[in-house]
C-alpha cells in the first residue's frame, strides 16, 4: 500500500482499479506481456488493501464495477468484492460464466467451481 493510495478518495481508488483491469484486458491477447499484467495485478491488490483498511463499506464500493461494460473489470471486481458482497459477486461471476467472452468466461467458471470446493477461497 502506498501513500499515494492513502491520499485518494474512494472514487479515485475505484477508477485506478478499473483502469488497471482495462490495461489487463488489453494484455490478454499478448501473453508476452505477463510482467505488465502482473504489475496491474499488484495495483489491484494495493487498491483492495487500501479499501480494506478503510472498512467493509469502502471495499463494497467495488460493487459499482460489477455492472461495468468490460468483462475483465467485472471479473476482477467480483473476485475482490466477494468477501463483503458474496451474493452480488457470485451473481456477477455466474453471469460471466454463462456467456462466451474470451478467457473471462473460463476464469469465471473456474472461480465458481473453486468456490464450491472451498467457499472461502476468495476471502483475501
Amino acid at each position: 500500500m502506498t501513500e499515494t493510495y492513502a491520499a485518494m478518495s474512494i472514487d479515485e481508488l475505484i477508477n485506478v482499479f478499473k483502469n488497471a483491469c482495462l490495461a489487463q484486458d488489453d494484455l490478454l491477447f499478448f501473453p508476452e506481456d505477463v510482467k505488465i499484467y502482473n504489475e496491474k495485478m499488484n495495483v489491484l491488490f494495493d487498491v483492495k488493501q487500501e479499501l480494506q483498511a478503510r472498512g467493509p463499506d469502502a471495499r463494497r464500493s467495488l460493487q459499482k464495477l460489477l455492472g461495468n461494460d468490460n468483462a475483465q473489470v467485472r471479473f476482477q471486481a467480483a473476485t475482490f468484492v466477494y468477501p463483503v458482497a458474496r451474493e452480488e459477486a457470485k451473481k456477477c461471476l455466474q453471469d460471466l460464466a454463462s456467456v462466451e467472452i474470451f478467457d473471462v468466461s473460463f476464469r469465471a467458471r473456474m472461480t465458481l467451481h473453486r468456490l464450491e470446493e472451498v467457499p472461502d477461497c476468495l476471502d483475501h
